[in-house]
């Protein structure tokens, strides 16, 4: 058995917590991972797992010897890529959860042009809104925009966006412009939410010293989604006011399809953020990965 390969099985297994799911991302019976935790297990002469039909749970010594298997992993793949020394080799398998809307315009291109470069590298992307739980559904990063972070996540901030208040010229001509954010309670918000109600927090543009506080306004509206595309559809056909991201609206605004509400006050930033599961360890093909979207955000939302 090769023990490179055992350490790597074993890594997803606790990782995936599935025979069948490793065996399908490593491309190989369900059988073949059994037969080779098991062989890694009488090697070691300790269990690793104790597993039923049904479940598979890590035993204590598996926990300890996660710890230095993913250690091992990562200063093997540092190693490899020292040795060929050029560019170095970013190979392997990237599991990613990304915000439907910003993940499919601003994440997508840069790992084109990412797996492009590194022709080893296999991603798969998974979209959705919801908030996946990383090390359950064997994610290896998530990008998340403007959500409040699992404080047992690994966080990596990659940017971040201001808010526009906004609203269609047709629904101002209908209900009139509030001046003062308190007017947003008795005005038609699109919350961008599974609720029907939420509150929006504004202070006054450049007020900025550590004595201020955030003005909290109370805003519900007949229509709302988890969807902030479906939420800037609804802002344009008139049917009320919205606060979204500035890289979703701004070209609306320009053309005159949209209105900017209340300039003088400004919302807080949606933080675009990489998650990561808890632990030191991060692959350095998902370092890699965060570092390039880093980047390459810091030019295009500045």
């Amino acid at each position: 058995m090769d023990r490179l390969i055992a350490l790597q099985t074993f890594v997803r297994l606790v990782e995936r917590k599935s025979f069948t799911a490793v065996g399908d991302e490593l491309r190989v019976k369900q059988s073949t991972i059994s037969k080779w935790l098991a062989s890694l297990e009488d090697d070691l002469g300790v269990r690793l797992f104790d597993r039923t039909t049904r479940s598979l749970r890590m035993t204590e010594t598996g926990r300890t010897f996660y710890d230095h298997a993913i250690r091992v992993l990562d200063a093997y793949e540092q190693a490899v890529a020292s040795a060929q020394q050029a560019v170095p080799v970013i190979s392997g398998r990237i599991r990613m959860s990304l915000p439907v809307v910003f993940g499919t315009r601003f994440v997508v291109p840069n790992v084109a042009k990412f797996a492009r470069r590194h022709e080893a590298l296999h991603v798969e992307m998974v979209f959705s809104d919801r908030y996946v739980r990383l090390v359950e559904e064997g994610f290896d990063m998530a990008v998340r925009v403007g959500t409040q972070i699992d404080s047992t996540l690994r966080s990596h901030y990659l940017g971040s966006s201001p808010r526009r208040l906004v609203a269609s010229p047709g629904y101002i001509k209908k209900h009139g412009a509030p001046s003062d954010v308190r007017e947003l309670s008795r005005h038609s918000c699109l919350v961008h939410t599974e609720s029907g109600s939420q509150t929006w927090r504004f202070r006054r543009s450049g007020e900025r010293t550590s004595q201020e506080k955030w003005k909290q306004v109370s805003v519900a509206g007949r229509i709302s989604a988890n969807h902030s595309e479906a939420t800037l559809s609804m802002a344009k056909s008139g049917m009320g006011i919205c606060l979204l991201a500035s890289w979703l609206v701004d070209k609306d605004v320009e053309a005159g399809r949209l209105v900017r509400l209340l300039p003088d006050y400004e919302a807080p930033e949606a933080s675009i953020r990489a998650l990561t599961p808890p632990g030191k360890h991060i692959l350095p093909r998902v370092r890699a990965v965060i570092e390039l979207l880093r980047a390459e955000l810091a030019k295009t939302l500045s």
